[in-house]
């Protein structure tokens, strides 16, 4: 029987990352705990997130649970092929990644503070803005057809949209990521198998007007009912399967056909030093548990576990855990 196939469809950057006490004032200098550079994009984090928590990192005899492709673009530079290799090492299928002459590779520059482990990001796309939805097509040809498409905004719009609207045409599950959260024409929600999002972006495309947002989320019953109030505008819009990440507060979930939605408390953790990919760990947990037949609640849980586990370490793919770092898998994923 074939292994499961997960196309991701997205960005690739190189994560120029800083670490420091605090962030400067506006006109202030400040000197800088650390600095490193790495791999990462949403797109790429989530293939590596994908690759990892479906194979063993120390034994290849065990088998896999799902076939890894990622679509996108880098530039010429030395950055482009660096971020190829370093995917490659996990797993990941790289031949539909097109080297784009005359661009630089996308670039993320990434502020962590030391004490919360909380970051701030500010990216410049470069060669990912050069995919296109006729490149991004690769991805769904007809000898090669995924079991689900990942899906961020970190690459064009319109590239997305066209992915998505052709993807559904074939019946081939959709699962966006909404982020960095942008306007989506309300059309697009119907196409939506699975969409993962965090609390901002949430409020943000759902239009949230109930309070603000510290009052929103929680995991206090009023406030896990305000939490399912958005859920269902989502669903009003179409989209089958809705899920809200929540940082320290868990994750809160909810399936069209199921009246109410569910809490998951987050994990706890012995300190949080970098939650940088920790959102992409638990989009790629999530989708290598639906393609292997588990339910939402089941793939919540265990994505929610992966990505516990991510913000223990310091950056972004070298956070990501492989399967066997991950307790608890659900039932129909084996190590």
């Amino acid at each position: 029987m074939p292994l499961p196939q997960i196309a991701i469809i997205g960005s690739l950057n190189t994560d120029l990352i800083t670490r420091t006490t605090r962030l400067p004032h506006s006109g202030e200098t400040l000197t800088a705990k650390s600095f490193d550079h790495g791999s990462g994009g949403k797109g790429a984090n989530q293939a590596v997130a994908c690759a990892r928590l479906s194979r063993s990192k120390n034994d290849p005899s065990t088998p896999l649970t799902a076939d890894v492709r990622m679509t996108g673009c880098v530039g010429d530079d030395f950055f482009g092929g660096f971020l190829i290799e370093s995917l490659d090492k996990s797993g990941v299928q790289t031949s539909g990644i097109r080297t784009i002459k005359g661009e630089k590779t996308g670039t993320a520059v990434v502020i962590v503070e030391d004490e919360s482990g909380e970051n701030r990001i500010l990216i410049h796309p470069g060669a990912n803005a050069c995919i296109s939805a006729a490149a991004a097509g690769t991805s769904l040809s007809v000898d090669s057809c995924p079991d689900i498409i990942v899906l961020q905004l970190e690459i064009p719009l319109e590239t997305v949209l066209d992915v998505m609207r052709d993807a559904k045409e074939r019946g081939i599950p959709i699962l966006l990521n909404p982020a960095p959260a942008l306007k989506l024409p309300e059309d697009i929600y119907r196409e939506l198998d699975h969409l993962i999002m965090n609390e901002t972006e949430a409020v943000m495309l759902g239009e949230w007007d109930g309070g603000e947002k510290n009052g929103l989320f929680g995991n206090n019953n009023n406030n896990n009912n305000n939490v399912q109030s958005l859920c269902e505008k989502f669903h009003e819009k179409g989209v089958r399967n809705v899920v809200i990440t929540l940082g320290a507060n868990g994750v809160h979930y909810s399936t069209h056909h199921e009246k109410g939605g569910n809490h998951v408390a987050a994990v706890k953790v012995a300190k949080v030093v970098d939650t940088t990919a920790a959102g992409d760990t638990f989009v790629g947990a999530y989708a290598v548990a639906v393609v292997n037949g588990i339910g939402v609640g089941g793939a919540v849980e265990w994505a929610n576990k992966a990505a516990a586990r991510t913000v223990e370490k310091e950056g972004a793919q070298d956070a990501i855990p492989w399967v066997d770092e991950v307790d608890g898998l659900p039932q129909g994923v084996r190590r």
